[in-house]
């Protein structure tokens, strides 16, 4: 059963309860003050979230190896969560300060020109980023600067947080396309010039593609490659991250992944998708302390190679407990 299907209707109006609160307070506290406390709070949270905790170190571990002690891991989780909490936080005085418009004035690109150049020379683009630094700030701003942005919006799964980050999020400039019906939408837009947005670096249970990422298989959506290969756009990752005061960032786009014309289609669509992983993971080796590693990217595998099943010429296997 899916998350989004389970109903919970105490924690719903819990967490609903504790969100009005958070916004209650950001409305009477300085930014300064608003911003640290969500540090604080995160910080808080990193102790008694054990399980999360120990997703992120082992996340790092896998990703790191010996590169990083155990001390250093713990510490880039402590960062994490720092992050997280100050993300929530600015992205709550984003959303109800309308005053802080425009919101590229927060961000200072680099190859914003880069970027200009690619959509002109191709109509539109595929923008993909990750969860890392403020990520829908670099959209919101993305969209003054560049060009409108349509992004796919997955429905939390508390309904009374998604109506409300919903009914405060249409003023960011991002225009939304519910998951429903999401990837011919995508399509309509791409072909008649309009550039969308995704973020591609959770795990993807549905169909992934197993493309690198940190050198070992991640379940990654093919939703990009897809896109890039039947409409003929270019793919730009971008990414952002904090540089230390409330709201101010940073953020950069890599050089387009151009799809060839006249390859494969699906070998083609798999090489975007590699190429999409490996400049994601640069994106989070340069700062690791802000990228979500609590979330389980690697919990999907890859199915191992190996010889048939017994039975495969007909007769029925010994033991089937492995396909449940």
């Amino acid at each position: 059963m899916r998350a989004a299907s389970r109903s919970h209707p105490l924690r719903d109006r819990f967490e609903a309860s504790l969100l009005n609160l958070f916004i209650a307070l950001i409305r009477v506290l300085p930014m300064r003050a608003s911003v640290r406390f969500g540090e604080w709070l995160g910080g808080a949270i990193a102790r008694v979230d054990r399980g999360r905790r120990e997703v992120a170190l082992s996340n790092l571990e896998l990703a790191y190896g010996a590169a990083l002690t155990a001390p250093e891991r713990a510490a880039v989780v402590r960062a994490v969560y720092r992050h997280l909490g100050r993300f929530l936080f600015e992205y709550l005085l984003l959303l109800t300060h309308r005053d802080l418009r425009p919101l590229s004035r927060f961000l200072e690109f680099e190859n914003l020109d880069l970027a200009r150049a690619t959509v002109a020379e191709h109509g539109a683009a595929i923008f993909v980023t990750l969860h890392q630094g403020h990520w829908e700030l670099l959209g919101g701003a993305f969209s003054e600067l560049v060009t409108p942005l349509h992004a796919v919006m997955t429905p939390m799964r508390n309904p009374r947080l998604n109506a409300i980050v919903r009914s405060l999020r249409a003023d960011l400039g991002i225009k939304l396309i519910q998951r429903d019906q999401a990837v011919p939408h995508l399509f309509r837009h791409l072909r008649r010039g309009d550039s969308v947005a995704l973020l591609c670096d959770l795990n993807h249970k549905e169909g992934p593609d197993y493309a690198e990422f940190f050198g070992v298989p991640a379940a990654t959506v093919r939703t990009p490659g897809v896109l890039a290969v039947r409409t003929g756009k270019p793919l730009v990752c971008a990414t952002s991250w904090s540089v230390g005061g409330v709201l101010r960032y940073r953020g950069r786009f890599a050089p387009p992944i151009l799809p060839r014309p006249g390859a494969d289609p699906d070998a083609e669509s798999h090489r975007i998708v590699v190429e999409m992983n490996r400049q994601l993971e640069r994106f989070v080796r340069e700062h690791p302390e802000q990228w979500n590693w609590i979330h389980p990217r690697w919990e999907s595998r890859p199915r191992p190679a190996g010889p048939p099943a017994a039975g495969a010429d007909g007769d029925a296997p010994a033991d089937r407990g492995a396909d449940r």
